[in-house]
C-alpha cells in the first residue's frame, strides 16, 4: 500500500504508513515525539479502518509494556493537550506503581511521588482548571493513592502532615484532598 492522494495531489498516509511512523515511539534512544503519540492515539480512536486500529492497538500495548515507557510520562503530561494521550500516560504510570514500584530505586520512587503530588497541586491552582480537568485530576488522585499504598507510613511518614499543610494553602486543594 503506497497511500492515497488527496484532491490537491498530496500523498495521504495510509494504514501501514501511520503504523510504521508510530513505531518510532518505541525507539527509546531518540527524544519522545509527543505530537506523534497524539496523532497515533487520535487515529486509533477515530479510524474506521480495522487493520489500522489493530496495528496501532498492538503498538500501544507494546509501549505500555515497555520497561522504559514510564520515563516518557512527564513529557506527555506536560506537552500534550490530547486527553487520550494524557490518560495513556497516566495508565503507564499507574501500572508502574502497581506492579513494578518495588523494583525502582528509592530516588526514582521519591521523584515520581513528588512529581505526581506537584501535578495535583498545579491542577488545583485555579478553580477553572480544577473543574475543567476533574476526570484527569481524579486519575492523578488514584495514582497518588497507589503510591501511598506502597510508601505510607514507613517510607512517607510525613504524608498526613504534608496533606494537611497543602490543604491549608487553598480552598480548591483542600476540596481535592477531602474527596
Amino acid at each position: 500500500f503506497f497511500g492515497e492522494v488527496d484532491a490537491v495531489g498530496v500523498a495521504v498516509a495510509g494504514p501501514l504508513e501511520v503504523a510504521m511512523e508510530a513505531q518510532k515511539l518505541l525507539d527509546f534512544d531518540q527524544p519522545f515525539d509527543v505530537a506523534l503519540l497524539d496523532a497515533t492515539l487520535n487515529t486509533f480512536y477515530t479510524s474506521a479502518n480495522q487493520n489500522e486500529r489493530t496495528a496501532i492497538g498492538k503498538l500501544l500495548q507494546d509501549m505500555q509494556e515497555h520497561p522504559q515507557m514510564w520515563t516518557r510520562v512527564d513529557a506527555i503530561l506536560e506537552k500534550s493537550q490530547n486527553q487520550q494521550s494524557r490518560f495513556f500516560a497516566l495508565q503507564v504510570m499507574e501500572n508502574l506503581i502497581r506492579f513494578r514500584w518495588g523494583a525502582l530505586p528509592a530516588e526514582q520512587r521519591e521523584a515520581i511521588r513528588n512529581y505526581i503530588s506537584n501535578v495535583v497541586i498545579k491542577m488545583c491552582a485555579d478553580e477553572a482548571s480544577f473543574r475543567r480537568e476533574k476526570v484527569y485530576l481524579n486519575k492523578l488522585n488514584v495514582i497518588l493513592v497507589h503510591v501511598l499504598k506502597h510508601e505510607w507510613p514507613a517510607k512517607w511518614p510525613s504524608f498526613v502532615p504534608d496533606l494537611v499543610n497543602a490543604s491549608k494553602s487553598g480552598e480548591i486543594l483542600c476540596e481535592n484532598s477531602m474527596q
